[in-house]
């Protein structure tokens, strides 16, 4: 999935799972990391998960300025597309992909999603959306990098052995 792999894991989380028990070869910090004691030498993947409250200015610059100076990739797990802070919105207008799940307490947010890349074609997205979503886990990846090519924007089923679907515009 990622090309080179990367050397080092790092979870962030804000609340400990006993799941978290299983998972070898990755190192846990409980909130927020200090990048300042990494180099750009080592590819690093950081994930940060559950820390939607904590997102400030040392997360906007975790995802903008540090990932690029630093070798790192970030994941930022979240319950919410549409964060209701300004480091929230930078944060998702610079990320290259957006994973989303079926939340059937709100569903509006895919639709602003839709409109917000693709006006006029609602559709296209909500149904691709409903489709990948009908099974249980099933999700939708936007493909947000810019040489991506437009008609790999939007899929879903990325991992063996299931076969990897593209939605293509009618």
């Amino acid at each position: 999935m990622m090309t080179p792999p990367p050397e080092e894991l790092i979870w962030c989380y804000g609340a400990w799972q006993s799941g978290y028990n299983e998972m070898r070869h990755v190192t846990f910090v409980e909130g927020l990391p200090d990048v300042e004691q990494w180099t750009g030498v080592k590819r690093r993947l950081v994930i940060i998960d559950d820390l939607m409250s904590e997102t400030n200015d040392k997360v906007t610059q975790l995802f903008t300025k540090e990932s690029h100076h630093r070798n790192l990739s970030v994941m930022y797990i979240v319950q919410n597309l549409f964060g209701k802070n300004k480091e929230q919105r930078t944060i998702s207008l610079n990320s290259h992909y957006l994973v989303v799940f079926k939340n059937p307490r709100d569903a509006s947010q895919i639709t602003h999603l839709a409109k917000q890349m693709y006006p006029g074609k609602l559709k296209y997205v909500q149904e691709a959306f409903k489709d990948a979503t009908s099974i249980p886990h099933g999700y939708l990846l936007f493909d947000l990098r810019q040489a991506t090519p437009d008609h790999l924007r939007l899929r879903t089923k990325l991992f063996p052995p299931e076969h990897p679907v593209v939605y293509l515009q009618k």
